[in-house]
């Protein structure tokens, strides 16, 4: 007598046993009785050893959890449906009245299928405790749920636009290709009405493809099938944006118009330098949020190049302000002249009136007054009467002088800061125009 011999026999004696109304056992209890007679869940359920078992793994629903891009590893919980048939247990459904059979996971044959790119597998139900579904032609059904911490070979240089595709891969550990080949389900798109695959509060999740693929050992040279899931999500931008990117574009602005707006009249106006080491510190501080939250690779994020390229803009923008500060301090100690082609460009920007009315106090020394000669009673004191008064006016002349070359040059390096405020507030808005744009 064959195997399909025996189970034909007990299933006539179970139907038998039926007719007799044998109290206590459910028919279900019955017919696992039966199926289990005999079978060793050791074996992979085929008849003829040679026989390929095919697999049909697909993912039922996902919810993602979380992405951490520092370690590059994602978090989601997932349930995947593992279908196969069992050539060892079938019933003739007519007979029982059943179509669907529950089953204990351990009392059957089932893969020891793994997720090979996850390095954390925490299962909601124990596998003592899991149920698998038996149909009545041998098909099984087997749910695995369970939270996932899988590998993801990240993508940061859109960052915060960033989009990330992390490979999801399942298969049997230990059968071969020849034993168990796997078969994948189709391809899951973006479906809010469902609710079965989820993103969370940072990511979006954008769909799935699924591929099969193979891997090899080379030490004995056998190859292994499994399947690939394609998991891509999009991270929503707008915390970035709102809490590290527009700030650091407005400290940048802010500080551009403290080094080059002209405040004041007079003086030299030191405070603009501590004012552009302090915009440099705090987006140096920016800029090592934003790299403790990326992975440690050979390239910044778009996010990184930004504030980068806003730290290069104030360190530029504060050598620029040193220098006007020196050369300014160098024309007021050493009194420049200031050389024509300076009043020129006064000429043009305004400063026509003032210059046609100093002119010559600005381009010239002031002219020594003609010696009196004093004779006769009292020349002496008138002679130094004279010379008093003569110095004094010389000393008024002077600082008459120093005054309007000084205003001169006020006024026309208030005009270079107002130039080189434009500049670089221009500069600042293309840099970030290209940036964001990208």
């Amino acid at each position: 007598m064959n195997f399909h011999d025996y189970k034909l026999f007990l299933h006539s004696v179970l139907i038998l046993w039926n007719l007799l109304e044998i109290d206590g056992i459910t028919v279900s209890e019955q017919l696992k009785d039966v199926l289990m007679e005999g079978y060793d869940s050791s074996i992979r359920p085929v008849i003829n050893e040679r026989d390929t078992l095919f697999i049909n793994i697909s993912i039922n629903s996902m919810s993602f959890l979380t992405l951490d891009p520092a370690e590059e590893t994602i978090n989601f919980s997932g349930e995947f449906i593992l279908q196969w048939k069992d050539e060892f247990l079938f019933w003739n459904k007519s007979d029982y009245n059943i179509t669907w059979l529950k089953l204990k996971e351990s009392f059957l044959w089932t893969p020891d299928t793994t997720v090979s790119t996850s390095i954390d597998t925490n299962y909601l139900i124990e596998t003592s405790e899991r149920y698998v579904s038996v149909k009545y032609d041998g098909t099984v059904r087997q749910n695995i749920y369970a939270v996932f911490t899988n590998l993801c070979d990240m993508n940061i240089n859109e960052f915060p636009y960033d989009q990330q595709t992390c490979m999801i891969k399942m298969g049997p550990w230990s059968y071969t290709m020849k034993e168990v080949t796997c078969i994948v389900g189709g391809d899951i798109e973006r479906n809010e009405t469902t609710g079965k695959f989820q993103g969370n509060s940072e990511w979006d999740f954008e769909g799935i493809v699924s591929s099969v693929g193979e891997t090899e050992d080379p030490d004995v040279n056998f190859t292994f099938s499994e399947v690939h899931f394609a998991l891509t999500v999009k991270r929503r931008p707008q915390f970035y944006v709102w809490v590290l990117l527009i700030p650091t574009y407005i400290i940048t602005v802010v500080c551009i118009f403290g080094l080059f707006t002209p405040t004041a009249n007079h003086g030299l106006r030191e405070e603009r330098v501590n004012l552009g080491i302090t915009t440099l510190l705090s987006s140096a501080v920016i800029l090592q949020i934003v790299a403790n939250a990326m992975p440690k690779t050979s390239e910044l994020p778009l996010l990184g190049n930004f504030i980068l390229a806003e730290i290069f803009v104030v360190a530029i923008g504060v050598l620029f302000a040193v220098l006007v500060l020196t050369l300014h301090q160098r024309a007021h100690t050493r009194e420049w002249r200031p050389p024509a082609w300076m009043l020129w460009i006064l000429r043009m920007t305004g400063s026509s009136k003032f210059l046609s009315r100093n002119i010559t106090k600005i381009r010239h020394k002031s002219s020594t007054a003609e010696r009196i000669h004093y004779t006769g009673e009292g020349a002496y004191l008138f002679k130094n009467l004279d010379e008093s008064l003569q110095s004094v006016r010389e000393y008024i002349q002077e600082e008459d002088r120093d005054y309007f070359r000084e205003l001169t040059y006020v006024k026309f390096f208030d005009r270079l800061d107002f130039l080189l405020l434009l500049i670089f507030q221009v500069g600042n808005a293309l840099v970030t125009l290209f940036l964001v744009k990208q």
